[in-house]
């Protein structure tokens, strides 16, 4: 089982890490979180990302998938986000089939965006997203 986590990422905002590695580290991406640490702007689009990676809210595009990391000025999918499908088990989450996409164009899976996936053990993954769920809220 891999681990999630956040960390700060020097410029404002949290990154998601995977073993303590930065997932920007891990794909070509410039897009960021919503996770900004004091921009109230994207509190709203902090606590719907964190929603729908919790299973709480459907996903960002019509197939499903949420948006990990997005445009930093305004957050639109049209200018693209890095995605992924989010299955639910009984013991784990995977994050499964990442790739770029926009909400204009259905979902194509580039060799170049490809990451292969990760599973996170269900409590630990819903103790994390539901803390951070709380500090956005609060």
């Amino acid at each position: 089982m891999k681990r999630l986590g956040v960390e700060p990422s020097g410029t404002g905002f949290l990154d998601w890490t995977i073993d303590g590695v930065a997932l920007r580290s891990m794909v070509p991406a410039e897009q960021r979180t919503p996770l900004f640490l004091d921009d109230d702007r994207w509190r709203e689009s902090a606590v719907e990302t964190l929603r729908r990676l919790l299973g709480r809210l459907p996903g960002d595009f019509d197939d499903g998938r949420v948006a990990l990391l997005m445009c930093p000025l305004c957050g639109d999918l049209g200018c693209g986000a890095y995605s992924v499908e989010v299955a639910f088990g009984d013991d784990v989450v995977e994050w499964r089939a990442f790739g770029w996409q926009t909400d204009y164009e259905p979902f194509d899976d580039p060799e170049e965006y490809r990451f292969t996936g990760a599973r996170f053990e269900r409590t630990a993954y819903e103790t994390l997203l539901g803390d951070l769920l709380s500090n956005y809220r609060a």
